[in-house]
């Protein structure tokens, strides 16, 4: 029987290279005990089954099988394969056309030519989509528990703040410029007059990069520096170190800061943001803004294509990618969001790791197996060396506006500041967009909006 053996290890992080060689062995060994000759090997590394990340390896492992390359597919396990729907249908669709066999090397034989097959491996799929969104769960629940003792949550260091062990401190020279651009803005001064003051003295961000009226906004926007705890968008209380801008001047900034009359932009020739942003995949186009009328006579905006002159209506497919796009910023860390290179992903590991750990001190304390003076020490210390891995996570993220915009205490709020150029450009950092044939009928079809991810 030809075989072909399909392998992922999902985070290749440094204390685990050896990963892919020891599942390969294993299903190498299966194939031999099982008299099957190996015609083909499909390595996806640091490939997420469940994000939707492309998995190139796994495409090209189907469409071998779709030219009856092989007729058994090995794995170390079945979640290496799939924890989608989506892939074990596609598995499905092959497999009954093609008496496809699945060797697991941890999971036993699945006929997913027989129905018993299809449903012991829709069982196992399901188990592994589970496992996937309780550690999301989880990790949530540790972000919402940090906040709620007044553990700020940051990627990236803010303007302002630096962390001093296990403790937040401020930073004086920067505080300052932030009370002084409070100052300015509720005495009447003009964002964009305060940035090119701070760009002509120097004055520079945390990424080293000069100011802008985005940025400026939202330091000056974040709770944070009115001394209160916001993860998010819900607020904790007050954090431990002491208001750079007093609470109720902060609540007049920001009432003046997010006043529509405030929010004049210089985004003149994009109005829409997806305007040119979408693919018409009926031939390669760009679709762009435009008005169209009821037989009424009422207007509406609407995407359409200039070569097929295909639309989808503007507000439906405006509110549908917002929605994908915020939902995955909102679940993700940034690095694994941006599709980063493996070794700031390693760092980002290491970083949830090393707060876990941190976070686990008072229980030892409490169960009299650590002294307070080695509690203080171990925290310092595993304070120290997040510090100086979250520096790193940060120069490597760059001045990306995702990043910026993951960073917000409330995703969903920064969004809503964004014009329509910055919305733009977190679109087209995440996704591609392309516009299907729809059905009869008017009714708005979400499946005919295709979001493909970057990273």
């Amino acid at each position: 029987m030809r075989a072909a053996i399909y392998l992922r290890q999902s985070e290749d992080r440094l204390d685990d290279r050896r990963a892919i060689a020891r599942q390969l062995a294993d299903c190498e060994a299966l194939a031999e005990r099982a008299g099957c000759t190996v015609v083909g090997t499909y390595v996806d590394n640091d490939k997420s089954a469940s994000s939707g990340k492309p998995r190139p390896e796994w495409d090209r492992m189907l469409e071998s099988l779709g030219r009856n390359e092989f007729g058994v597919l090995i794995c170390w396990h079945t979640d290496r394969l799939y924890r989608r729907l989506r892939d074990l249908v596609d598995l499905v669709e092959l497999a009954e056309t093609r008496s496809l066999r699945i060797l697991a090397v941890n999971a036993g034989d699945i006929d997913l030519t027989s129905p018993a097959g299809r449903m012991l491996a829709g069982m196992l799929g399901s188990a592994a989509r589970y496992e996937v969104e309780q550690k999301s769960v989880r990790q949530r629940a540790a972000n919402r528990q940090r906040a709620e003792r007044g553990i700020s949550i940051w990627t990236r260091r803010p303007f302002g703040f630096d962390r001093d062990g296990h403790d937040v401190r401020i930073v004086p020279a920067e505080a300052k410029e932030i009370r002084d651009a409070a100052k300015k803005v509720l005495a009447g001064h003009t964002l964009a007059s305060i940035t090119r003051d701070l760009n002509g003295r120097g004055v520079r961000t945390t990424l080293g990069h000069p100011w802008t009226v985005t940025a400026l906004r939202r330091v000056l926007t974040n709770p944070r520096v009115a001394g209160r705890i916001v993860y998010n968008g819900e607020a904790y209380g007050d954090a431990p170190w002491k208001p750079i801008v007093q609470p109720a001047e902060f609540d007049r900034l920001t009432a003046m800061l997010r006043d529509p009359k405030r929010r004049l932009t210089n985004d003149t020739r994009l109005k829409h943001w997806l305007s040119g942003a979408l693919i018409c995949e009926a031939d390669e186009s760009r679709m762009y803004a435009t008005i169209a009328w009821t037989r009424t006579g009422t207007k509406y905006h609407v995407y359409q294509c200039k070569k097929c002159k295909r639309t989808r209506k503007l507000a439906d497919v405006d509110a549908l990618v917002e929605g994908v796009i915020l939902g995955r910023i909102e679940s993700e860390d940034v690095a694994s969001l941006l599709g980063v290179k493996p070794d700031v992903m390693e760092l980002q590991a290491e970083v949830d790791e090393l707060r876990s750990r941190r976070d686990g001190l008072a229980a030892l304390l409490a169960d009299g197996l650590l002294s307070p003076d080695a509690v203080r020490e171990q925290a310092q210390k595993l304070g120290h060396r997040i510090d100086v891995l979250e520096r790193s996570i940060s120069r490597a993220l760059g001045d990306s506006p995702v990043a910026d915009l993951a960073d917000a205490p409330d995703v969903r709020a920064a969004w809503s500041e964004l014009g329509a150029k910055q919305r733009r450009a977190v679109a087209e950092t995440l996704v591609e967009i392309r516009i299907l044939a729809a059905g009869k009928g008017t009714r708005f079809d979400p499946g005919t909006v295709r979001i493909e991810w970057k990273a």
